[in-house]
């Protein structure tokens, strides 16, 4: 996982590492360590990846923190 990208979904979402723990079901240190770049499981992968599926991003948000951002729902979607 890409901390980097993990970082600009949260943001994308408005979300912190709680916002996200509660949503995916992981532990907070779990997320912690993925936003620093951590290995983490292909289950805790789809976890994460179905809760950023499923929160909105907040409109307009991409023009702020850049528009070349890919959206981790449809990264992973092939896989799910």
């Amino acid at each position: 996982m890409n901390a980097d990208q993990l970082d600009r979904e949260l943001a994308r979402r408005g979300w912190n590492a709680t916002d996200l723990a509660r949503a995916s079901g992981c532990s907070a240190a779990t997320i912690s360590g993925a936003r620093r770049g951590r290995p983490v499981s292909s289950t805790t992968l789809c976890k994460i990846a179905q809760a950023l599926r499923q929160a909105p991003v907040i409109p307009g948000i991409d023009d702020l923190i850049g528009a070349e951002l890919s959206i981790v729902g449809e990264r992973f979607a092939a896989h799910g």
